[in-house]
């Protein structure tokens, strides 16, 4: 099988958010910046690609944020994932509740990731304001609560007790006093960068899964639960029948599908149910008992024999074993996929010769696995081809790029387009999108979430194009280490 890499010569233009430029400095700090006190804080965050620059080159470091401009910074600081903040090409990020983010669709993401984490909030009226100025007292507790402060250990009165704590744990250093009312960019570039450490260590990488999805897990009483005889999962995956998810939703998997009737009685005994990933649900239709908090899903049951059908594309972290639909012991793929760890049951079908050994799937390889019902019918390698569009070239022949599946040096890159070394004296412009799934592949050959700021010059990666759209830029990008 040969999936298509990466093929397409970007403009040299600048990719921009409204109102929040994307020109990232290669070397030095912006003319506007070099020499002041914030420049190393300046420095720091752009090449982490946490700020940017404006399309002239220039910081304009006394200039005003708004709220959604600094819940971008923020959010980035944590060290997100890109599929998390902007989805993936198959799979859109979840949408807040806030009624005024018209226009502000490149930063929706990031505020409904920073609302989740308990960084921000919004007003009692429903809105979010995000045009509105950030305040210094708004940064330093979006700031701290990244950080893993929150009202409840702090104690005390708002903005008091964020203020005196910045103080306490050295966040104000290098700032003006007194402060403005309004945060400038580089009083947000300062403060963030004094407490990037503490922000890192409250937001470790995505921890490692359990050995499959066979963990039994809690059950709500069957008093609170209403039944659905066919409800569907949109393609957002964050609705079923219409209802919205609440943001800790758990869901469970029990029974069979043709078991599943209003009449029907569910087990007691919370070991006859597993806890599962939604992420495996995109598109599905099912029936399914479920339980409300408000208005909002808090715990749903799904039979066993229901998941998504199609191709996915991902990672394999590790290879289990796990019970199928029927209670059969099958092989199950710890994988990433879509920036998101899931656990695939191999179908009772796949045999042995189709399961990849560690050997091949530990060096930052990418697989296809065709699903039927949430189950692996058949996984095969994503080898590293691209397509030559015009105008890179005028043919419209697939070629190899290397040996499949090979890494490339990025020797250049400018806001989501990157120049890469393939390794015969040769060099070749790719397109990064918005939304690619980002791996990072560890020394010991284990996988973890990454983001694209990560894809920097020289370091090695592989690329590849699977989606069905015409873009010829890149969907999945794997990170060696």
């Amino acid at each position: 099988m040969n999936i298509k890499g990466i093929a397409k010569i970007a403009a040299a233009a600048l990719v921009c958010a409204p109102a929040f430029a994307a020109t990232v400095w290669a070397v030095s700090a912006p003319p506007d910046v070099a020499g002041r006190p914030y420049e190393e804080a300046v420095s720091v965050l752009a090449e982490r690609d946490i700020i940017t620059g404006d399309v002239d080159g220039l910081f304009y470091p006394d200039s005003n944020l708004t709220r959604a401009q600094f819940c971008t910074i923020v959010v980035k600081a944590m060290r997100a994932p890109a599929a998390a903040v902007g989805g993936t090409p198959t799979q859109d990020v979840k949408k807040s509740d806030f009624k005024d983010l018209a226009g502000y669709g490149w930063a929706e993401g990031y505020i409904s990731y920073a609302v989740d984490k308990g960084v921000v909030t919004g007003y009692p009226d429903g809105t979010f304001r995000p045009g509105s100025n950030v305040t210094v007292n708004e940064l330093i507790t979006m700031t701290l609560r990244a950080a893993g402060y929150s009202d409840a250990a702090l104690g005390g009165l708002w903005p008091e007790n964020y203020v005196a704590k910045a103080g306490d744990i050295g966040a104000l250093a290098g700032l003006t006093a007194p402060l403005p009312e309004y945060a400038t960019k580089w009083i947000a570039a300062q403060l963030v960068y004094n407490v990037l450490s503490r922000i890192e260590e409250a937001n470790p990488p995505e921890a490692e899964p359990p050995a499959g999805d066979t963990s039994p897990a809690e059950t709500p009483p069957a008093s609170a639960l209403a039944f659905v005889a066919a409800g569907a999962f949109d393609s957002d995956i964050t609705t079923f029948a219409g209802k919205a998810f609440a943001s800790d939703m758990k869901l469970l998997r029990y029974g069979l599908k043709a078991d599943y009737n209003k009449d029907m009685t569910l087990s007691e005994n919370s070991n006859d149910y597993l806890e599962d990933s939604v992420y495996k649900y995109k598109n599905v239709e099912t029936p399914a008992w479920y339980e409300l908090d408000g208005d909002k899903i808090k715990r749903i049951i799904l039979p066993k024999d229901v998941g998504f059908t199609g191709r996915a594309y991902g990672v394999i972290k590790n290879i289990v074993s796990v019970t199928d639909s029927q209670g059969g012991a099958v092989d199950g793929f710890v994988t990433l996929v879509a920036g998101r760890t899931v656990t695939w049951a191999g179908d009772s079908g796949l045999t042995k010769d189709n399961v990849p050994q560690k050997s091949d799937y530990d060096g930052g390889q990418l697989f296809e696995f065709q699903l039927r019902n949430g189950q692996v019918t058949n996984v095969a390698s994503a080898d590293f081809y691209r397509t030559f569009h015009a105008p890179l070239r005028a043919s419209s022949v697939p070629g190899e790029v290397g040996s499949a599946g090979a890494f490339a040096t990025v020797t250049a890159k400018t806001g989501n387009v990157v120049t890469v070394d393939l390794g015969d004296g040769g060099t070749t412009v790719f397109e990064i999108k918005e939304k690619a799934a980002v791996y990072l592949l560890d020394a010991d050959g284990s996988y973890s979430v990454g983001s694209v700021s990560g894809v920097r010059e020289k370091v090695s990666v592989r690329l590849y194009d699977v989606s069905d759209d015409t873009d010829a830029a890149a969907d999945v990008v794997i990170i060696r280490e």
